[in-house]
């Protein structure tokens, strides 16, 4: 059921094999920010995501304003202590509410994990996984932005039926925090409302509609 002032997303067609194709999808704006009183200076770095898919997989694309950047992780491990972006997803919300949690730092660390909640989850250290999920990260004067695709046979490992296919409802929610960056932040593109900091919360997802 659809909670008051839950977002709604809806994932345009795209070629991701055209240049910028994320100017052609809906731009998500991260600006929420349900706790604030434990932000440094109460920082709220501007970020936007975007989603785009052509049935064969989903294209995801982040930027944010953030420019004081830590990225200690460079493989596979937890990374929300760095300057990190995140997207959680749950694929078949009518069937169940398992949702992955993919977390990405400016250096292409990343944290991948599937479950019913935070207590429940199984990680999934792809050893390839920057090629799997064809990552890109760019760090410029203006902030840095991250790209990368969650192709459909792997969904399709823990979702076999999956079809991206129109009309199809989807849910999740974008992320951006930094636990232990110079600024601490958390942000958000569904509204929270829990009093701790806490983005393992389906309930608070939002649709995301193909």
């Amino acid at each position: 059921m659809k909670k008051e002032n839950q977002k709604v997303y809806q994932i345009n067609q795209i070629n991701p094999t055209k240049q910028d194709w994320w100017k052609e999808t809906n731009e998500a704006q991260l600006n929420c920010f349900p706790w604030d009183e434990l932000s440094t200076n109460s920082y709220r770095p501007t970020t936007t995501a975007r989603l785009g898919t052509n049935g064969e997989a989903l294209f995801v694309y982040m930027e944010t304003d953030e420019n004081e950047l830590k990225a200690e992780t460079k493989g596979f491990g937890h990374t929300h202590t760095d300057s990190c972006m995140e997207f959680f997803l749950s694929p078949e919300p009518a069937k169940s509410m398992t949702y992955f949690n993919w977390e990405f730092n400016p250096a292409r660390g990343m944290y991948l994990a599937v479950g019913l909640e935070r207590q429940t989850r199984v990680a999934i250290p792809e050893e390839n996984y920057k090629e799997l999920f064809q990552v890109k990260t760019s760090v410029h004067a203006n902030g840095w932005n991250l790209e990368y695709r969650i192709p459909l046979s792997f969904l399709r490992r823990y979702f076999p039926s999956l079809e991206l296919k129109q009309g199809h409802v989807m849910r999740g929610n974008f992320y951006k925090c930094g636990d232990d960056t110079p600024h601490r932040h958390y942000g958000c593109w569904s509204p929270i409302n829990l009093p701790k900091p806490d983005f393992h919360c389906p309930d608070f997802f939002g649709e995301l509609v193909l």
